[in-house]
């Protein structure tokens, strides 16, 4: 994977071919926001989260370390299934990316940590050359989040986009067809307009690719 380039809340961020903060002077609590929700964390992160991502960002600033995951739990009071359960997609690719350390950092402290993290450099959903899931069936909501963030909106994916992305996947798993963008705007009460605000990388390119549909039906 290729360096790439996020937007949360209409701001910028570059990541390295991990999908970890590539410079980690850019880091806010924005960025962490946005990376929790691409990670599947959704809701907003509550004071318990902040807690270790402030942890985390104290020994990485101010004691050039990043302790093992072992050290973090007692250093925090929590045990390991409670640090899971705040941080699904583990410790490293998890806690430490949204408290925006970098993976070459990461490696550096502690070789044993690309362990955990290099597994996440295979992505976790592999796609063809133009970004469209391979497998259907490989679908999560993670995925849409992710395509969602290069969209540029204001309130991330909502119950409408939600609404159209469910129904695309119900249709093709019913029909292995993709129904058309008219349909679609019939059966949810939609203008072309209203559409392309929802979805402004396109009906193809924007919905069905979040949908986790083929290119081509």
């Amino acid at each position: 994977m290729n360096k790439q380039i996020v937007s949360f809340n209409q701001k910028k961020y570059e990541l390295d071919r991990h999908g970890f903060l590539e410079n980690a002077d850019r880091w806010d609590e924005n960025f962490a926001e946005g990376m929790a929700a691409m990670l599947g964390i959704y809701g907003g992160l509550t004071v318990d989260h902040w807690r270790i991502i402030k942890y985390l960002r104290s020994k990485f600033l101010d004691e050039n370390t990043v302790p093992v995951i072992v050290i973090a739990c007692a250093e925090n009071k929590l045990k390991l299934n409670e640090l899971r359960d705040l941080f699904p997609p583990g410790y490293h690719r998890g806690a430490c990316k949204i408290a925006g350390i970098n993976y070459s950092f990461l490696c550096e402290t502690n070789i044993w940590l690309t362990y955990e993290t290099a597994p996440a450099a295979e992505a976790e959903h592999e796609v063809d050359e133009l970004g469209f899931l391979k497998d259907f069936d490989k679908w999560n909501e993670r995925f849409a989040h992710r395509i969602a963030q290069n969209w540029d909106l204001p309130e991330g994916i909502t119950d409408r986009h939600w609404k159209i992305i469910n129904y695309l996947r119900e249709f093709y798993g019913r029909t292995q067809n993709i129904p058309t963008i008219f349909d679609i705007c019939k059966l949810n009460n939609l203008e072309l307009d209203d559409f392309g605000r929802l979805f402004p990388t396109g009906y193809r390119r924007g919905a069905c690719l979040a949908a986790g549909l083929p290119f081509l039906a």
